[in-house]
């Protein structure tokens, strides 16, 4: 009977819970009505500010784009861009149907050398003006065109030091000057001739081996070292030729000594011997790049491995080049230092010659050789696009397209 009783008692104080818990789902529900109902009116606004946002970054690329396409479609460029490219003016921005989605303002300035320009694009969503809500992004970037598509090598064979010529040589300016007449040979040293060697520039007659300083000539001889710096691969050009060369498989690093010949054959394209650490030679000429570093490539004359047997492409070497034998190639042939051509039989290059001599690595004054039958004919085209896969206009250079935030 008590267990009964006492079990009744439990029951009795148990009676009343319903409402209390009916008041705490209710309150529950009304916090999540609540929530849902801010969620609901800030969702449509964050949207909008993702929105802008796309529009804005879109608009500053395109900005970009804009940039790029006036450098292309500008010639002669001018020392500063004028408006709207200096920042001072909005560029309308439309989309495909012709609906303006933003302004971009666009700032294009000279680069570090003449063949870049850095371009700063901000673009604004819908647009920079009035109170209402808009969004903003910011791009720079630095674009740049192939060296030699806008500044061609001066000559057949052009050398920053001296040059010797003998044998049965020929270099010859005149049959192509499509990118205007080239002299023969340009040399920041000396130029001495012997043999049967001629050279002869698009000077206007068929005498060879003519020397005068200024005006086409056969052979340009002691230039000053400042006019041929526009001429030089920089960092930045040798840094794109060699990204390119490694994504054609057409990369090789020097490791000391690198022949090419029957064995071991050269395809066509952008052919890039490296240094053998792989860092690029000091630009400045300051020594700080040991000599042991310097490529040492040599070249045979049945090396091609096009069935022709005539090389097409372009030829960078970090170091010292020599080529002989009956080599063949259309194309642009560039030694950041010493170059000997000791050709033979009907050993041809047509397009351009390249010597920087950035380090004389050899106890020598005489810094470029050519001897034997070796001969260089001027070609616009094969020095300009020696691929014919070289953007011929301006294009981001890779590693500096950069969003900035904050600004």
């Amino acid at each position: 009977m008590s267990n009964f009783r006492l079990n009744v008692e439990l029951l009795r104080d148990q009676r009343g819970v319903a409402l209390p818990m009916a008041l705490l789902a209710l309150l529950i529900l009304s916090t999540l009505v609540i929530s849902f109902a801010l969620l609901a009116t800030s969702e449509p606004l964050i949207a909008t500010n993702q929105k802008l946002v796309a529009q804005a970054r879109a608009v500053t690329e395109s900005g970009l784009e804009r940039a790029i396409w006036a450098l292309n479609n500008t010639s002669p460029l001018p020392a500063t861009m004028p408006s709207p490219y200096d920042g001072s003016a909005a560029i309308p921005i439309s989309n495909s149907s012709g609906t303006q989605i933003g302004v971009a303002f666009v700032t294009v300035t000279p680069g570090t050398n003449p063949n870049e320009w850095n371009v700063v694009a901000v673009g604004w969503a819908p647009t920079n003006a009035g109170s209402g809500s808009k969004a903003h992004q910011k791009i720079q970037a630095t674009v740049s065109k192939f060296l030699f598509t806008l500044t061609t090598p001066p000559a057949s064979l052009t050398v920053q030091g001296q040059i010797n010529i003998t044998g049965n040589t020929n270099i010859d300016s005149r049959a192509d000057q499509s990118c205007g007449p080239k002299d023969g040979t340009w040399s920041v040293g000396s130029t001495t001739t012997g043999g049967s060697g001629d050279v002869y520039g698009a000077d206007g007659n068929n005498s060879a081996n003519q020397s005068a300083p200024s005006g086409i000539t056969d052979v340009k001889q002691n230039v000053p070292p400042s006019a041929f710096a526009p001429f030089i691969l920089k960092n930045q050009d040798v840094n794109t030729l060699k990204a390119m060369a490694k994504a054609a498989g057409t990369y090789y690093s020097s490791n000391g000594s690198l022949i090419f010949n029957a064995s071991n054959r050269l395809p066509n394209g952008i052919i890039f011997i490296d240094t053998a650490s792989g860092l690029n030679i000091d630009v400045a000429g300051l020594n700080t790049t040991p000599t042991s570093d310097l490529a040492n490539v040599a070249i045979h004359g049945d090396a091609p491995a096009d069935p022709s047997g005539i090389f097409r492409g372009m030829i960078i070497v970090a170091g010292s080049l020599s080529i002989s034998g009956d080599f063949h190639a259309r194309g642009l042939v560039y030694a950041v230092n010493d170059l000997t051509y000791m050709g033979v039989g009907t050993g041809l290059i047509e397009g351009a010659v390249m010597s920087q001599n950035i380090r004389d690595a050899a106890s020598t004054t005489i810094d470029t050789y050519t001897g034997g039958q070796s001969s260089i004919v001027y070609n616009c085209a094969y020095a300009r696009n020696p691929t014919g896969q070289m953007p011929q206009g301006y294009t981001v250079q890779p590693g500096t397209y950069k969003e900035v935030s904050g600004s």
